[in-house]
């Protein structure tokens, strides 16, 4: 690849750079824009879908107005809740707007909560790195005799200080925050209430994937947490934009994906950011190891199979873990279609009456098997893992 300008013709079926862009080309020869180059080693293109980790900005589908609200609250200095459920990439959206404040000059420190066993670690933390990144004393978050939540308070309430005198701003971001307050409880949520309410020289983002407990913490007027700080729900990536995404990422490669085989991978991935993602991944390298050009919606459907098998042992302790109802009620969840779960049709195939119905998706969801979501007045039970349909298809159920 050395000594290549900038724009290289590249023979339509040599595999040799991943570009984010391509121009315009005619039927044998495509140009490839070199500068964005990945590479894995030799003249292979490194994967361009990723999952498990954080994305940058570019790697993401949409999701810029998402980035622009997170980013307009650390610029203002405002509150805002993030929800969201798992694999929806609430983690990718904050790294971007954290990259976009830090660029524009802007103090922001952000935290997984999880990634802190006591409150009071957490405190110490956001003590030590305010400090580093303004210059002020650092003072230890460990005081006797004082509880957990009051410490967390404490420490917020330092920031701000330390941000006053140097006239400066600071954004906070916590992500997870959901542990947060089940820790603490009640009485956390009132003490940080009571200290960031005050805060003028701070932002806080506090995101998280309990979307049930965050939806009540943040919309019940008996809740401290009522109406500190907008809320943002963050759903799907629309078809419109993850389409051509997907389409893009294959044709850079010149791979050949219809709209039929895209439409695949986004129903088998129930549209999850981070299962599309991995389901994309796994067909793109199918078709680089294989030389394949095109790849139809039964390819997908196989490369979803294929993934479900070795991922085997986990969905069989899933399954194994439930109970018969709870079972039946899964099964249910998978293939009610538009009849309802709760219609006479589904309760009878299922061989459930509608209480024990009922009690099995409470028990599915507290076990995060599934969640329930709630739009527009409707509530509708969904797999948090929505390849697990595809793997009680391919062992489970029997036609």
């Amino acid at each position: 690849m050395a000594g290549r300008a900038p724009w290289e013709p590249v023979e339509q079926f040599e595999r040799e750079a991943y570009s984010d862009y391509v121009k315009p080309h005619n039927v044998t020869t495509r140009y490839v824009y070199l500068r964005n180059h990945i590479m894995d080693g030799g003249n292979k293109m490194k994967n361009p879908f990723e999952f498990g980790r954080e994305l940058g900005k570019s790697e993401l589908a949409d999701r810029e107005s998402e980035v622009r609200s997170v980013l307009e609250t650390m610029r203002d200095t405002g509150r805002l809740f993030l929800i969201g459920p798992r694999r929806f990439g609430k983690t990718s959206i904050l790294r971007a707007a954290t990259d976009q404040a830090r660029s524009e000059g802007l103090l922001v420190l952000r935290y997984n909560a999880e990634a802190f066993p006591t409150l009071s670690g957490l405190a110490s933390a956001i003590v030590e790195d305010a400090a580093k990144a303004i210059g002020g004393p650092v003072r230890r978050m460990d005081a006797p005799g004082r509880s957990e939540e009051a410490l967390l308070a404490e420490a917020l309430d330092g920031v701000n200080r330390l941000v006053s005198d140097s006239g400066r701003s600071i954004s906070i971001v916590i992500d997870e925050f959901q542990q947060v307050v089940e820790r603490g409880g009640v009485v956390a949520e009132a003490q940080v209430r009571a200290a960031i309410q005050q805060h003028e020289h701070v932002a806080y983002v506090f995101a998280g994937s309990k979307t049930k407990m965050l939806a009540e913490m943040t919309g019940n007027a008996a809740r401290p947490f009522y109406r500190l700080g907008a809320r943002l729900f963050i759903g799907p990536v629309p078809r419109t934009d993850f389409v051509p995404f997907i389409r893009s990422r294959f044709e850079a490669a010149d791979f050949i994906l219809g709209d039929e085989a895209i439409a695949a991978i986004l129903d088998l991935s129930a549209d999850v950011p981070y299962n599309v993602q991995r389901l994309a991944h796994s067909c793109w390298a199918a078709m680089r190891e294989t030389g394949a050009r095109e790849m139809t919606s039964s390819g997908v459907r196989e490369i979803a199979e294929q993934l479900v098998g070795r991922d085997d042992p986990f969905y069989t302790q899933t399954w194994n873990r439930l109970t018969r109802p709870q079972q039946k009620a899964l099964l249910a969840l998978t293939s009610a279609g538009d009849a309802g779960l709760f219609s006479t049709k589904t309760l009878g195939k299922a061989g459930l009456p509608q209480s024990t119905m009922q009690t099995a998706l409470a028990a599915l969801e507290k076990t995060g098997v599934t969640r329930r979501e709630e739009d527009r007045g409707a509530v509708q039970y969904v797999l948090e893992d929505p390849f697990l349909k595809v793997w009680l298809q391919l062992f489970v159920v029997r036609d």
